[in-house]
């Protein structure tokens, strides 16, 4: 079926008048598509690859993005099929359109503190928003997501059986991980206990998936919801500041440049606590800066598991590409750990 047969499925009262390639995502293909009353719409093509359980992803999102409009904090809208579905399939493809979202901006890398907050207050805001939402109507999109303890176990898994003879190119790493075995479970556990709230958690919380006006700089939107899923606001503070210590660093082999940058801290965790020191457990606030350190060790063993499998989950463009990932991300966790006395000073004051 042709794009535009595909745009005229959707119940949009408006004569298309084009519609373009948008981005450069790598999961799903994104079109612009301009109307004749100067709306625009997006058009997805949904990667079910990816992203298998397309009813449950779509169930997922609307319920959020509803819920979020409903109460204030700008989101997606999306569009509907002409016959009332969340989305529409054609043959073994699936797409979904939503409105465009005009007259904004986003930052792929920043160096400027106040955006480093604003962003943080953007994330914060959302899990404010989404606190007042029942978690349990959500499925799990990537089930046990950030189950760090069973990623551990998918770990030793793969060192055990090392299909393809890597685990003695990586004896130091697999050590230094197990070395933070027991704290694997930590945020799981809390979650089971009733310490650690169970709420909706964004799951991909980079800075580039916020959306400033570009008049004003004010806070618009968040985006990229795909990976919207119950869980610990923990994974996606912690997975926040994983992504602003190794910025454009996570594929380099110079780890003397990973740091713990205490300012960035600083801004993220003055941002996010101006919304939500009120909604989070006593525990929750404890964990904060730990919760750096999980985030960016789970991603850490994800890479490594990756390449003792033979590197079947994560594109790879060079030679030991994911153990490289890996020893960045395991650099870089055990220098959060080592911070974690001066972190913790700064989130309490």
């Amino acid at each position: 079926m042709e794009i535009i047969d595909v745009i005229n499925k959707f119940n949009i009262d408006d004569k298309v008048l084009s519609f373009s390639l948008l981005g450069k995502g790598h999961i799903n293909f994104t079109y612009l598509v301009k109307c004749e009353t100067d709306v625009k719409y997006v058009l997805q093509k949904i990667n079910n690859v990816t992203f298998k359980d397309v009813d449950g992803l779509m169930s997922n999102l609307c319920l959020v993005t509803d819920f979020l409009n409903k109460n204030g904090f700008e989101s997606i809208r999306f569009i509907k099929t002409k016959d009332g579905q969340n989305y529409l399939k054609v043959g073994e493809d699936y797409f979904r359109m939503y409105r465009f979202i005009d007259d904004v901006v986003c930052y792929e890398e920043v160096d400027d503190l106040s955006l480093v907050t604003k962003a943080a207050i953007a994330f914060g805001r959302l899990h404010k928003t989404l606190d007042k939402f029942d978690a349990h109507q959500l499925v799990e999109v990537i089930p046990h997501f950030h189950d760090t303890y069973l990623r551990y176990q998918n770990l030793l898994n793969a060192v055990k059986n090392d299909k393809f003879d890597r685990v003695k190119n990586c004896l130091r790493e697999i050590e230094e991980i197990k070395e933070f075995e027991n704290e694997y479970p930590i945020i799981m556990g809390g979650i089971k206990d009733g310490s650690i709230s169970y709420g909706v958690t964004h799951n991909d919380p980079k800075i580039n998936n916020v959306l400033f006006d570009k008049k004003t700089g004010d806070i618009r939107a968040v985006i990229d919801l795909d990976t919207v899923m119950p869980g610990s606001y923990l994974f996606d503070f912690g997975d926040a500041l994983r992504s602003l210590f190794t910025r454009d660093n996570e594929d380099s082999e110079l780890l003397y440049l990973l740091q713990v940058n205490k300012p960035v801290y600083r801004a993220y965790v003055s941002g996010y606590l101006s919304e939500m020191s009120n909604v989070l457990t006593e525990r929750e606030k404890e964990l904060l800066p730990f919760s750096a350190f999980l985030m960016t060790m789970e991603c850490g063993i994800r890479f490594l598991e990756d390449y003792l499998n033979g590197d079947v989950y994560f594109h790879t463009s060079k030679p030991n590409h994911n153990l490289i990932r890996a020893r960045t991300q395991i650099t870089l966790a055990k220098r959060i750990h080592d911070s974690l006395d001066d972190l913790r000073e700064i989130t309490k004051k």
